[in-house]
């Protein structure tokens, strides 16, 4: 049995159906979600919250492996006081009902310990699951994913613009979240890892959100659309006017100035190893549906 976290985001999800395509046993968790599509396909749904012990260890009970994650819940008033309750509640349940193998999901600047934005609950989240000296962990480092360019799509098609509070030149590895569920997905069926590893996933290429927004722009037949690099206070009140806590908001922005400034990838180089498929055309092509013109 393999124990699935965050099965109706996008990463967990993708895991789930990758598992059940290769016949594998899987326990996913369900909260306030609908997952009755995987358990049509034979998936074991355990209801429950993730900040929650008990309920973590039905979840994870007689698993041979466990995919754990911290979903991104940017409505959460008490965005990072929760993660660091849901982290803790994680590792207590997993060294309870002793998994054996690991895999988490993790990003590119969870090494540091001051690093800003969402990574920087991740590093917490590492050292949590680093105390689990009896299981074999896989720590999956991913870089900027592709999926959150989609984010800005109602922006576009309504003002006819892209921006953040990130440079437009500045340019750092994007990785597509399919590439991340294949390289989990694998690692836990084969459980080919021991101890405490270490998995960087930087994509294919570096690319800047001025590259990206054109990409996009051509797809959406928008050849000319513009990145405008947006003051950090303003992108701040637009999150939060589109629904975000305000601890969620602080964090993104910080993420945007982090990237500008490359704090995560110092030192960070790409390998054959770290290097997914997916590049960023082939990944809009498919998910808006258009390629770009010849």
């Amino acid at each position: 049995m393999i124990a699935v976290m965050g099965a109706a985001g996008n990463v967990g999800g993708a895991v789930a159906r990758l598992l059940l395509d290769a016949g594998q046993e899987v326990r996913i968790l369900e909260h306030t979600r609908d997952l009755t599509q995987l358990r049509a396909r034979g998936a074991d749904i355990v209801k429950g919250d993730a900040m929650k012990v008990e309920d973590l260890r039905s979840l994870f009970a007689e698993a041979s492996a466990a995919l754990v994650l911290l979903p991104d819940n940017v409505t959460d008033p008490s965005f990072i006081e929760n993660r660091v309750t849901m982290s803790r509640a994680i590792s207590d349940a997993l060294r309870a009902e002793g998994v054996n193998h690991v895999v988490a999901l993790s990003a590119v600047g969870a090494a540091r310990a001051d690093a800003p934005g969402p990574p920087g609950g991740l590093h917490l989240f590492e050292q949590d699951l680093h105390d689990l000296d009896a299981a074999n962990v896989m720590l999956l480092r991913s870089a900027f994913y592709m999926d959150y360019l989609l984010a800005a799509l109602p922006m576009i098609q309504e003002q006819q613009v892209n921006g953040s509070a990130t440079k437009a030149d500045a340019r750092f590895p994007m990785v597509a979240t399919v590439d991340v569920a294949r390289e989990a997905a694998d690692r836990l069926i084969k459980r080919d890892f021991t101890g405490h590893e270490v998995r960087l996933l930087l994509g294919p290429e570096d690319v800047t959100m001025s590259e990206a927004t054109q990409a996009i722009g051509e797809r959406l037949g928008m050849p000319d659309l513009p990145y405008v690099e947006f003051p950090p206070d303003g992108v701040k009140g637009a999150l939060i006017g589109a629904g975000m806590s305000d601890q969620a908001a602080g964090l993104i922005v910080d993420m945007q100035i982090a990237l500008s400034e490359g704090l995560y990838f110092e030192g960070v180089q790409r390998s054959a190893g770290s290097t997914t498929p997916t590049r960023l055309d082939d990944f809009l092509s498919k998910a808006l549906g258009n390629d770009s013109p010849e």
